[in-house]
């Protein structure tokens, strides 16, 4: 990669700021705003910093983390920050990208939703990298976040599909994944992404994974949870929680406190440790910058402590760490209004369960038993809350199990 390449940061065809990159890192100080387009600059956090320092960070943090599995292995001598640059910065989840001064391109060339890209079906990023050439042979999974191996394909009809795999061994992750799918599927409430299992090779193995469709498109676009909460100062007499529903609800979506109560029960029920606030948020029209829904449910694997052999039993389920509004789950059912916004009669059947969770041939039958317990112990739980029970103020004991 070469040094002090200069690129323009835009929203479609929209220029926004100028940047430059000097092989290492953004330089902050390169960059110049266009004072006129501010309004369309992805959501910044309000903070001390100026917003050329919110720009290049937000730049640097669009790329893969450096926590993703394998991924020393897949990107050789070269960076992240180098992959993410040399990728222009395209994305299948919205539409900003860098636009270089010296090969001036067009959104019309370079998106990756009508021009095709470089798509091994593998979970290895190593051969995507190899070689890129070509205006459209773009890398979209350069700008893929998460700790798991993922990455875009294109599927034989032309679609957009999302493929990742597990932590270690076992596929836990993908049948939890296809869990939380047959749930949503059930229940019939609100829009969710499916997931379906997939053969897949991971460093010449094959592996069990999951797939999914796109959930955005040429006109549409994810604006994480997390960028829309740190977009307005927050008011000393509102939790996250409630910033967030009321600036969705300002901007349209009205039923956006149902949706995610229903999230957190839902989540509740198979113990999701990780619904932190990059896993949910909007759909946005990219060309009015109008909210137009919640992002249909997604990123469920790390649920049905899926990388743990000790599963916890009787109350001890309602001391479960997470990340999200709080750290701890059952405090998150502290915000529901409508507890009944979940069918418990209408969830997979424990035999469903446990004939999903045998696709796992590292999980013991024991294990699988306990999973399933878990699972009518959480059911319990939620059926004594929908009765009026405040299981949060519940006392519980530390399982040594």
């Amino acid at each position: 990669m070469s040094r002090n390449k200069e690129f323009i940061l835009q929203h479609e065809d929209t220029k926004l700021a100028l940047f430059r990159y000097n092989g290492t890192n953004i330089e902050t100080e390169s960059i110049v705003v266009n004072d006129k387009t501010t309004h369309i600059l992805p959501f910044l956090s309000l903070s001390s910093e100026k917003l050329e320092s919110k720009i290049a960070q937000w730049i640097i943090n669009r790329g893969i983390p450096v926590t993703r599995d394998d991924i020393k292995k897949d990107i050789g001598d070269k960076t992240l920050l180098d992959i993410l640059i040399q990728n222009l910065g395209l994305s299948l989840t919205d539409h900003y990208w860098f636009n270089p001064i010296k090969e001036t391109k067009s959104w019309a060339e370079v998106n990756l939703y009508t021009n095709n890209f470089k798509s091994i079906y593998t979970l290895d990023l190593r051969e995507d990298i190899k070689d890129i050439a070509g205006k459209t042979n773009f890398i979209p999974s350069a700008s893929l976040k998460g700790d798991l191996k993922k990455k875009w394909i294109i599927d034989e009809q032309g679609a957009r599909r999302l493929v990742k795999g597990n932590y270690g061994k076992s596929c836990r992750q993908s049948l939890c994944e296809v869990l939380a799918t047959e749930i949503h599927k059930k229940q019939g409430k609100f829009e969710y992404t499916p997931y379906s299992l997939i053969q897949i090779s991971s460093n010449g193995n094959k592996v069990i994974g999951c797939e999914c469709p796109n959930f955005t498109d040429i006109n549409t676009e994810f604006i994480p949870a997390i960028e829309i909460i740190n977009s307005e100062k927050k008011s000393s007499s509102l939790s996250y929680y409630d910033q967030y529903i009321q600036i969705c609800e300002n901007r349209g979506i009205s039923y956006i406190r149902p949706f995610m109560e229903y999230q957190i029960l839902t989540d509740f029920i198979i113990t999701n440790t990780d619904r932190h606030l990059n896993n949910f948020g909007i759909i946005r029209d990219s060309n009015t910058l109008e909210f137009i829904k919640p992002a249909p449910i997604f990123d469920s694997g790390n649920s049905m402590f899926y990388k743990s052999q000790y599963i916890k039993t009787g109350n001890s389920l309602l001391d479960i760490d997470i990340t999200s509004f709080k750290t701890n789950e059952i405090k998150l059912l502290e915000y529901i209004t409508n507890p009944n916004l979940v069918d418990l009669s209408l969830l997979p059947t424990s035999n469903e369960l446990k004939k999903l969770f045998s696709i796992d041939i590292t999980s013991k039958d024991e294990e699988i038993e306990r999973l399933v317990k878990a699972y009518e112990k959480k059911i319990q739980l939620l059926n004594e809350f929908q009765h009026g029970i405040k299981i949060y103020s519940y006392g519980y004991k530390k399982s040594n199990i």
